[in-house]
């Protein structure tokens, strides 16, 4: 049976050419991902004048939360993370894709999210205004967006902003 999962997303490293990236793979592996707004925000924690990209991501997956974490290691180890250093978590990072909440249904509660950059994305507040990336030459990241690969010849990725998001899934996280 399928877990949905919602997770926070990173990245102060290159962050317009791997935060987009790391979708393209997640959603390679998983299947349709939903995507907020993607926005700037300041290093916490660590000491660094780089500012981070982030946003949350939805995504269905028969892993256990361990299995999957494995797996979102190794995908930040894939695109560069050193996470065998124990100060990785107060350095610089290509990408960083936490857990932070785990249900067996599309409705996610929001408790536990404690970064009140992830919070203000969950809880679509005002209307936050996204970051314009690209994505295999499509625009991604000014608001909430559904990636994922059609299954037609190259297998592209699609993104599909806006009205067509299955914005249920995360009614609070993915305002309309």
């Amino acid at each position: 049976m399928d877990r949905w999962y919602l997770c926070g997303l990173g990245s102060n490293i290159r962050p317009d050419e791997n935060l987009p990236q790391a979708v393209a793979r997640l959603a390679a592996r998983y299947g349709p991902i939903w995507l907020s707004a993607v926005i700037h925000t300041r290093p916490e924690g660590m000491s660094t004048p780089n500012p981070f990209l982030n946003a949350l991501a939805v995504f269905a997956s028969e892993l256990s939360p361990e299995q999957l974490k494995a797996e979102l290691n190794a995908l930040e180890e894939a695109m560069g993370r050193d996470r065998s250093d124990p100060m990785s978590s107060r350095k610089d990072r290509p990408i960083d894709v936490d857990i932070l909440e785990v249900r067996r249904q599309r409705a996610f509660t929001g408790a536990t999210i404690e970064e009140p950059y992830y919070r203000r994305l969950f809880q679509g507040e005002p209307a936050v205004a996204g970051v314009s990336l690209q994505l295999e030459g499509q625009r991604l990241g000014q608001s909430p967006a559904t990636i994922y690969r059609n299954q037609g010849p190259g297998h592209e990725i699609v993104v599909e902003q806006g009205e067509q998001l299955n914005h249920y899934a995360v009614k609070a996280t993915f305002p309309g």
